[in-house]
């Protein structure tokens, strides 16, 4: 059954209401009333029913400001108003507060029941939209996870404003946003920290305290996101210090092997990475592609041997290239000469 507050300083209309909704038999329940503003307000926060019919004046805090108070903790809850012709501006006002309807006096049987069925699909709607986020928050933690995983730091941002834009709805009360939200840093750091394990999660890992202490979604959201860019900051300043590392393998290997025969599946036998890959990482990290690494290495080692007197054709075989004319291809479209060409100029001088 779904929960019914009613909020009205005349206890009458209370108990004719409630009279009604119970004559309906429609799946609703009036589970809590109150006669004043400030005792209704306390009513609706315990119990954060379904539905809210409330008068717009009344003692001690009216209905405006209860509804203004109470859909900071309850914003899923519906709320109704009662009004009477002289009070068709509060109506309105109510209106712009997400009110969802208004029950004008006389109240009859016929204006409750279009006021359960209005709520009845409005809540309906609620329900549906609820397990749509809660697949998308779902999915966008999934996709957070893979991320920090694969230690790939591009695109982060929009996967978690999308897991915060769903949680939104799939956690809509201030302190199931809160622990929803804690849960996500968890889960994310949990991660990080399990595939770093040097013991830092003591020193770093954040606390429920400092998340429950935030008075609003809002900030919830800006220390989530402050996190996460501190998280994956430290994971990319990781990640191309290994890229660093590995080219910096390679380069070594190379430097001793430019004279074999080794194309990049070769190289990339060597650090158990996807050649493909390879390919970009090389050329982000040494400024050039691995063919064009190579071919200056070779070539460098060429004009030092031509220096020291071999022929051309011992030059080729022992940079590596095997034919001779191709070598010499090479050497002149780099240098601007043919290795004899190169070699008598290096005589004269």
């Amino acid at each position: 059954m779904r929960k019914v507050v009613i909020v009205d300083d005349e206890y009458i209309v209370v108990q004719g209401i409630q009279a009604m909704i119970a004559r309906e038999k429609m799946n609703f329940e009036v589970t809590g009333h109150a006669l004043n503003g400030i005792d209704g307000l306390q009513v609706i926060l315990s119990q954060k029913p379904d539905l809210v019919i409330s008068d717009i004046r009344m003692p001690g805090m009216d209905g405006l400001s209860l509804i203004e108070a109470a859909k900071e903790e309850c914003p899923d809850t519906i709320f109704v108003i009662i009004s009477g012709y002289q009070e068709f501006e509060y109506a309105r006002r109510a209106l712009s507060l997400g009110v969802k309807g208004y029950i004008d006096k006389p109240i009859t049987i016929s204006k409750v029941r279009e006021t359960l069925t209005m709520a009845e699909e409005l809540l309906e709607k609620q329900e549906g939209n609820w397990e749509q986020s809660k697949k998308a928050y779902q999915e966008a933690c999934s996709r957070l996870k893979d991320l920090i995983v694969e230690k790939n730091t591009k695109g982060y941002e929009a996967v978690l404003e999308e897991a915060l834009s769903a949680l939104k709805v799939y956690a809509s009360d201030i302190v199931d946003y809160k622990e929803e939200s804690y849960k996500l840093i968890c889960m994310a750091f949990g991660i990080f920290y399990e595939q770093r394990k040097k013991g830092e999660e003591e020193e770093h890992f954040p606390s429920y305290q400092n998340i429950e202490m935030l008075k609003d979604r809002e900030e919830v959201d800006e220390v989530t996101r402050e996190l996460f860019k501190t998280m994956f900051r430290k994971l990319h300043s990781e990640t191309l210090g290994n890229m660093h590392r590995t080219i910096k393998i390679l380069l070594d290997y190379i430097e001793h092997h430019y004279h074999e025969d080794i194309g990049l599946t070769e190289l990339a036998d060597q650090v158990e990475m996807n050649p493909a890959y390879l390919s970009i990482l090389f050329k982000e990290e040494a400024g050039m592609s691995y063919i064009k690494y190579l071919t200056k290495i070779r070539i460098e080692e060429a004009k030092r041997l031509l220096k020291e007197g071999y022929k051309v054709a011992e030059v080729s075989e022992k940079v590596g290239y095997s034919n001779y004319r191709y070598f010499c291809d090479i050497f002149k479209k780099q240098v601007g000469q043919t290795p004899n060409e190169y070699k008598g100029n290096v005589r004269r001088k």
